[in-house]
Parts: structure tokens; C-alpha cells; sequence
């Protein structure tokens, strides 16, 4: 009977941790050595049953008698402790089934590679609500199985992230990319984003730039262009030309969805000497009713692109002229921006 229930624990309680993926307690073999008394067995077999029936806390009620049977040995303890963690599972609530499998480690039950798989265990049952915990298990299980699985790096980095600690969140998720590389395997979205973050908090720009350029090749979203377009009109304050580049880019990409996108996008055109790119710029935005007909500036903005566009027309015949005379070229792609622009 004892052997059945252990048996029957076993894989009940493998089939409720899907977030480790290897839910741990004694081998056949130890099940067998196993020297359970009548009283808490019982206990221990209603408990089961009760939790299989969703009846999970009246499974705890159960154990919390087991718990309080004097003189108990050893085995019987990891038992109580192995149930306590699997009822949690079932209800869900992995900081206290992480506790419950905390009280395991020092039991002396478990082999050296079970207890390795515990620790990863209580590491993941930790992850978001304890931090602290996730870092103390993750690094103590990396750091005895000398692991380079990518999945808990990333883990480790996110919780030192949400622990205020950017420096090593960066650390740890930068190896979590170079192993999944080394895998041949593409980063998961996520670990891009948490190293964006902790750079982003750092202030390192050139971070900022080869990660969002990453984060476009190999998830080249509508969400991540916006990141990647919104660094590189950063990146180009103060040269008109490389701005009007990436307004263009946004534009194609049908990312300009804001009205001071448009305007901003208007306004370097006409210090580009392109007042016929601004017209269409604004025009596109009240095509699309991103700007508002009644705002003001806006008109401002077609008025002068209009007055700019008239001047710059009785100039064609003499800025093609020019071109024509230019030796290196230069000239001819300045006027073929202009009428590209009209």
C-alpha cells in the first residue's frame, strides 16, 4: 500500500509541475526502503485524495495533522513536506509550494542530482514574486551544475532587473544570448527587451542602438521598428538629412501615427530645402486624420511649405543648370531630391 501511494505521488505530483518540468521526490528505490508509520501514512494517502479531488483545503488541514504527529522520522517529513509542496501546486501558490520544497533540501533524501533539480526547482517556483530567493537558488543551481541553459540566465538577469540591479541583470542575460546563440537558437524576444531596459537605465546609447537593431532582425514587429525608429531619430538630432532618412523609413513602415510625427517630419523637409516633401508630409496627415484641420500651426506649416514650394519652382531651370556645370555629382543629387519631392 505504502509503495502504491508513493508511486501514485510520484506522478501526480510530475504532472502538476509544468514550470519546472521535473518535479522531484524518492526514487522506487527509496520508496521501498521507506519506513512510514500507519498514522501518518493515512494521513498522508487522504491528503493525496483529497487534493486529486480538488478538495485541496482539506488536503492541507490533513497534513497540517501529520505535521503535528510527535516523534516523526525523517522520511516522514520529506513526505509531508513533498505533499505540502504538491497541494500548493495545485492551488497555484508557488512561493508557499517553493517554502514547503525548501524543507526538503536538508532531508537527506534526496540524491545529489535530485537535489540539484530542486534547487532549479525552488528557483522557478520563486520567479517574479521573490527575487532575492529567485537569485540566491538560480545562482547556487548554475554555479553546481556548472549549466549554461539559457532559459535560466535570463531568468536570473530578469530578477536581478526587477531587484533594481542593472549591471548584473545585464551580465546574466547577455550570457543567456551568446549560450542560445552558441545553441544556434534565436534569443527570445523578452531577453532583448530586459537588456533595452537595464541599458536604457544605464544611459548607454550604443546598447540602446545594437540591441534595437537586433530586436527589428529577428523580430521585426511594428512594436520594435517604433523602438528602432524612435532611437534613431535620437541619434540624428541635429543633422537634418539622416532625420529625413528616418522619417522616411517610418514613413514606408507606416509608423507615423502621431501628429507631431507628421509636423516634425514637415519641418526637417523645409530646412532640407525639400518644402514639396513637407506639403505631402502634411497632406498624407490630414489624409489619414492624424492632424487636426482646425490646428493652427498645422496650417502654418502647408502655408509656408507652399510659399517655400512656389519659390523654389522659378529656381528649377537654374538649380539644373548648376548640376549640370557640378564635377562631382553632388549637385545632380540635391535636384534630383528636389523633384523627387514634388
Amino acid at each position: 500500500m505504502l509503495k502504491k501511494f508513493l508511486m501514485i505521488l510520484c506522478l501526480a505530483a510530475s504532472a502538476g509541475m509544468a514550470l519546472s518540468g521535473s518535479l522531484l521526490i524518492t526514487s522506487v528505490a527509496q520508496a521501498e526502503e521507506a519506513k512510514v508509520g500507519p498514522k501518518v501514512g493515512k494521513l498522508l494517502q487522504d491528503a493525496l485524495t483529497a487534493s486529486k479531488q480538488k478538495r485541496n483545503n482539506e488536503a492541507l488541514a490533513k497534513l497540517k495533522e501529520a505535521d503535528a504527529v510527535s516523534g516523526k522520522s525523517g522520511i516522514e517529513q520529506f513526505k509531508i513536506a513533498e505533499m505540502y509542496g504538491y497541494v500548493y501546486l495545485q492551488q497555484k501558490n508557488y512561493p508557499a509550494a517553493a517554502a514547503a520544497y525548501e524543507r526538503t533540501l536538508n532531508s537527506g533524501q534526496l540524491t545529489p542530482a535530485q537535489t540539484n533539480d530542486r534547487i532549479k526547482q525552488i528557483a522557478q517556483l520563486s520567479f517574479p514574486r521573490d527575487v532575492n530567493k529567485t537569485i540566491e537558488y538560480t545562482t547556487r543551481w548554475l554555479k553546481a551544475t556548472g549549466s549554461k541553459d539559457p532559459d535560466m540566465y535570463a531568468m536570473l538577469g530578469q530578477a536581478y532587473q526587477l531587484g533594481g540591479n542593472d549591471k548584473a541583470a545585464i551580465s546574466a542575460t547577455e550570457i543567456a544570448v551568446r549560450n542560445a546563440q552558441a545553441a544556434g537558437k534565436r534569443p527570445d524576444e523578452n531577453w532583448l527587451r530586459i537588456l533595452l531596459k537595464s541599458y536604457g537605465n544605464l544611459n548607454d546609447s550604443a546598447a540602446l542602438s545594437r540591441l534595437t537593431t537586433a530586436l527589428v532582425t529577428l523580430y521585426p514587429t511594428k512594436e520594435n521598428w517604433q523602438l528602432l525608429s524612435s532611437a534613431l531619430r535620437k541619434q540624428a538630432q541635429g543633422d537634418d538629412r539622416v532625420a529625413l532618412n528616418v522619417y522616411r523609413l517610418m514613413g514606408e513602415l507606416d509608423l507615423i501615427d502621431e501628429p507631431r510625427l507628421f509636423t516634425e517630419w514637415a519641418i526637417v523637409s523645409i530646412q532640407a530645402g525639400l518644402p514639396g516633401e513637407a506639403l505631402k508630409t502634411m497632406e498624407l496627415g490630414y489624409a489619414r486624420k492624424v492632424l487636426g484641420a482646425d490646428d493652427s500651426r498645422n496650417q502654418r506649416i502647408m502655408n509656408d511649405a507652399r510659399t517655400r514650394m512656389k519659390a523654389q519652382e522659378q529656381t528649377l531651370a537654374k538649380l539644373e543648370q548648376t548640376a549640370i556645370a557640378s564635377p562631382k555629382g553632388l549637385a545632380d543629387v540635391q535636384l534630383g531630391e528636389v523633384f523627387m519631392s514634388y
